[in-house]
């Protein structure tokens, strides 16, 4: 590379010894540093004549290089005019391959399948390049919602892959994790997602993590109430990202830490990560994962009573889903759907978020029951369907029964609660949800326990319910969810007792959330924002969103102005 580099300084036009040495150097970088590999070949492909019988090989590599650095737009138009020229005929594969990768990133899998298809289809290309195609058309097909045709592929893609040929091996063994986990059989999913793992770690090159493989684990242990867990496995897939300087996957972490910041209840955290996560799916092309994001955004905004954003938010998440049919989507309807009903619109929420339901049906994504599942209940109730009420209830019942995991048992006892329209068992959920890491959920299914007791007439049994709910809503600053609660209070005449302050100032030293503070607190000790990051288990893009509400918060515009206030109220305290 550094010979390269030399070379490439004094070369003119035909220089073939300094072409040579630049797709050399490039090689080199290529599985440590792809953006590196990106720069010298464009250098390589500038000295070349544009007859070169190498150049169009020289293209699909750099394209393939962009994509894992994460310019996923200018690796789709590097490969379509390749595709749409004259070009030599041993770069079909290559260059249909990367086309597919940089579409699946962009979220467009139907258009990233017709390009797979055709090296899957064409006996002119190597068992490798097939099996290259196959593994990410699985992905494709779990996109569009065919969880058969996605097991059909990452098998054949499993089978068809070469002892060395790791990345492929991650992709198929993560496609069977993921359409296990839809499927509701989540220890499977683990089992199979950590076999992906451990094969990426044990190659020496780590080739195996081109592929997102701690997001998709992530997202299974927090299925699994296992938040800890996921949010060590989110910061181990980050660091190896970026150590391999793959940048395509970083919005995919951002995601998966904003969904697990939402169900963990860190919710000013989870709005920094959407943040970051926009700025970075902007930046590199890969807005796969922005559905996401929106989704959890219009939810907050949902709690804490900013309808307008809610509703831009939700609008935008479903917009941005297009024809995805995945975990996303479910998010995306479901906050459609409640943004509906905040407006009024019951009917069409219960449509909304029925027809969400029965997607997650007829694709066999069970897992998702228990996101909406009683929601739906709720509104078919409200509605007067209790035929869909009482079979919304027995279904969340089969994916508790068949993982037992607290959360899904609180989510089961939920419905059926409210389906049944009995304290008792939701009072029971409210027992299991105590024992999962989702406070949300445990403060929807106490008011609605502490709200079925009311209507009773039984204060005693209802106070403390809707007591438990105030205090979460509260810490959230969910001011909807306040003002519904209290209003059962009120209307059953059972006076609140004591308590403290409300809700956190808007400015000044108070309004810090924690995460603020512990980053406002590292500055102080000098630490940039990586450091920071790898401290807190943030990305760093995150860091510099905290530090952008810092500032407003604090009125100040540097770090140093920052260390000195930090420096300032520990020497008062």
């Amino acid at each position: 590379m550094r010979v390269a580099g030399h070379l490439a300084k004094g070369a003119t036009r035909g220089d073939a010894q300094a072409i040579a040495w630049l797709t050399r150097g490039a090689r080199e970088a290529a599985a440590a540093s792809p953006i590196v590999a990106a720069d010298l070949l464009e250098r390589a492909i500038a000295l070349m004549d544009p007859a070169d019988p190498g150049r169009d090989q020289s293209l699909a590599e750099r394209a393939s290089s962009l994509v894992r650095a994460g310019r996923v737009s200018d690796a789709e138009e590097i490969c379509r005019a390749l595709l749409g020229r004259a070009h030599d005929p041993g770069e079909d594969a290559p260059a249909q391959l990367c086309l597919g990768h940089a579409l699946l990133a962009g979220g467009r899998p139907r258009d990233a399948l017709r390009e797979l298809e055709l090296v899957v289809k064409s006996p002119a290309h190597s068992a490798t390049q097939r099996a290259s195609a196959l593994g990410s058309a699985s992905i494709a097909h779990m996109w569009l919602g065919d969880l058969d045709r996605t097991c059909t592929a990452a098998e054949q893609a499993r089978a068809a892959a070469t002892a060395g040929d790791h990345l492929t091996t991650s992709v198929a063994l993560s496609s069977l994790a993921i359409a296990a986990e839809l499927r509701g059989r989540l220890q499977h999913a683990l089992q199979l997602i950590d076999d992906a793992v451990r094969l990426a770690d044990q190659n020496p090159a780590r080739l195996g993590h081109g592929w997102p493989v701690h997001a998709h684990r992530a997202f299974i242990l927090i299925h699994l109430d296992r938040l800890n867990e996921a949010r060590s496995t989110l910061h181990t897939g980050r660091q190896t990202s970026e150590s391999l300087g793959i940048g395509w996957d970083q919005p995919s972490y951002q995601a998966v830490r904003a969904v697990e910041r939402f169900i963990s209840g860190e919710w000013d955290d989870a709005i920094a990560e959407i943040q970051a996560g926009a700025e970075m799916a902007a930046e590199t092309g890969q807005t796969q994962m922005l559905t996401a994001g929106l989704s959890v955004l219009s939810l907050i905004s949902l709690h804490r009573n900013d309808l307008d954003r809610a509703e831009t938010t939700a609008h935008a998440a479903m917009s941005q889903a297009g024809e995805i049919r995945s975990t996303s989507r479910v998010w995306a309807t479901w906050a459609h759907a409640l943004v509906q009903e905040a407006g009024g619109k019951i009917g069409e929420a219960l449509g909304t978020l029925a027809g969400s339901w029965d997607m997650c049906a007829s694709t066999g994504f069970r897992v998702e029951y228990r996101v909406i599942g009683a929601d739906l209940v709720r509104l078919a109730l409200a509605a007067g369907d209790t035929g869909r009420a009482h079979e919304v209830a027995v279904h969340v019942a089969e994916l508790a029964h068949d993982n037992q995991v607290p959360s899904l048992a609180g989510a089961a006892l939920h419905c059926r609660g409210l389906a049944d329209n009995d304290p008792q068992v939701l009072e029971l959920s409210v027992t299991a949800y105590a024992q999962s890491p989702r406070p949300l959920e445990l403060a929807r299914a106490s008011e609605d326990a502490g709200t079925a007791f009311a209507q009773r007439g039984n204060a005693d049994r209802s106070r403390p319910l809707i007591e438990h709910a105030l205090e979460i809503y509260e810490r959230f600053g969910a001011a909807r969810d306040l003002a519904r609660a209290e209003a059962v209070l009120r209307d059953a005449g059972i006076r609140r007792g004591r308590r403290g302050p409300r809700s956190r100032p808007q400015f000044g030293w108070q309004s810090l959330t924690p995460t603020e503070q512990s980053v406002a607190g590292l500055v102080a000790e000098g630490l940039s924002n990586p450091q920071i990051g790898d401290r807190l288990y943030v990305s760093r893009r995150a860091v510099q969103a905290h530090l952008a509400h810092i500032f407003a918060k604090l009125d100040l515009t540097s770090r140093a102005q920052l260390a000195a206030e930090v420096i300032r109220r520990t020497a008062i305290h």
